[in-house]
């Protein structure tokens, strides 16, 4: 019994190390998508705790090293499509919240704070529809006036009169009313 508990401990200890110097959440900025968060923790369990699947084959430790790669990069086996290819885990083309978190975005405005809600929007069009294209997911991204969007740029694309109801109608939907 004694030698089995000390084999354990072999086996276990150099993971019980290395996961302590190991930061868990990584926060990867893209300019086109916004932040993606990545659990080593998570992703360390699922490779059987194999750091040199991904490190340096996949992706170099020293970040500086690593390539810039979009998701046709990703969907054609690089970064993380080297394993999230639909077999070995799920594919990057599939649930693009699973790494890009979304959240509600409330727009300060003179016609009244717009809030727009990516529930609402997911529920009815895929995240490829308006990223990056018509939105890039940077709070840096210039402001477009009603007028603009009345010509069909940025919210105006799909809210026209015949995809979703008009910019031009409808105020309450999206702007709150109190500054009315």
């Amino acid at each position: 019994m004694l030698k089995f508990l000390a084999f354990t401990c072999f086996l276990i200890l150099p993971t019980l190390v290395s996961a302590r110097w190991i930061e868990d959440i990584v926060e990867i900025e893209n300019p086109a998508v916004g932040r993606v968060r990545f659990s080593h923790f998570q992703h360390l369990e699922a490779v059987g705790n194999d750091c040199v699947l991904c490190h340096n084959r996949v992706f170099h430790i020293d970040t500086g090293k690593n390539l810039p790669v979009d998701m046709t990069d990703m969907e054609q086996g690089k970064s993380c499509g080297a394993c999230h290819n639909g077999s070995k885990a799920f594919s990057v083309s599939d649930d693009c919240a699973s790494c890009h978190p979304t959240r509600d975005i409330s727009f300060k405005v003179e016609e009244g704070d717009a809030l727009f809600s990516h529930e609402i929007h997911t529920d009815m069009y895929s995240c490829g529809d308006c990223h990056p294209d018509l939105f890039i997911a940077d709070s840096s991204s210039r402001r477009i006036s009603m007028a603009q969007m009345a010509e069909g740029a940025s919210c105006g694309a799909c809210h026209d009169g015949d995809t979703a109801f008009s910019v031009e109608d409808k105020c309450e939907s999206c702007h709150g009313m109190q500054s009315f």
